[in-house]
């Protein structure tokens, strides 16, 4: 929901009246909507961003506090 609190760009574009705006797992509920396709659950099998980069990406991102914003 980080970008429902944070991004003004996206309110924007969500309470426009113009465009249908999905984050966080409203965004995948309407990717299996579209699609019949569950990415969220392909996701969860198969993606560990903590263990899919190499360990100096890793720590890049452990010591800036960084490694929440891959977790959706």
């Amino acid at each position: 929901m980080r970008a429902e609190e944070n991004n003004s760009y996206f309110n924007t574009l969500k309470n426009s009246g113009i465009w249908e705006a999905y984050c966080g797992g409203e965004a995948y509920l309407q990717i299996k909507s579209y699609s019949g396709y569950d990415l969220k659950l392909w996701t969860d099998d198969n993606i560990n961003w903590s263990s899919d980069f190499n360990a100096e990406t890793t720590a890049h991102f452990t010591e800036r506090n960084l490694l929440q914003y891959l977790l959706w």
